[in-house]
């Protein structure tokens, strides 16, 4: 269940990896495997039951990590542009 917006520090690695940190100088909180361990990547317009969005948050700056067993990490930036990089680099997934 969601309980509310927090603010976090997250970093894409070259290895394609998204870690989610509580700032920059701390160790992740959670690494999530984007090949491995990310079933689809969901942008805010597809998320059709998104909860309430912070002060000056937009649907277009949410995107989600659709991961296995019913969960997801859904994240908000702080513009369409900070968010584009989900677009294009989106998973893929071949079968089997």
């Amino acid at each position: 269940m969601f309980k509310q917006w927090k603010e976090k520090y997250v970093v894409l690695t070259l290895e394609g990896s998204l870690l989610v940190c509580r700032d920059a100088d701390s160790p992740p909180d959670l690494m999530v495997a984007l090949q491995s361990s990310c079933e689809s990547v969901a942008e805010g317009r597809e998320i059709l039951d998104l909860p309430r969005l912070p002060p000056g948050g937009r649907r277009d700056c949410c995107f989600a990590l659709i991961l296995p067993q019913n969960k997801f990490l859904l994240l908000l930036a702080d513009s369409p542009e900070d968010c584009r990089w989900v677009s294009a680099r989106r998973p893929t997934f071949s079968p089997g």
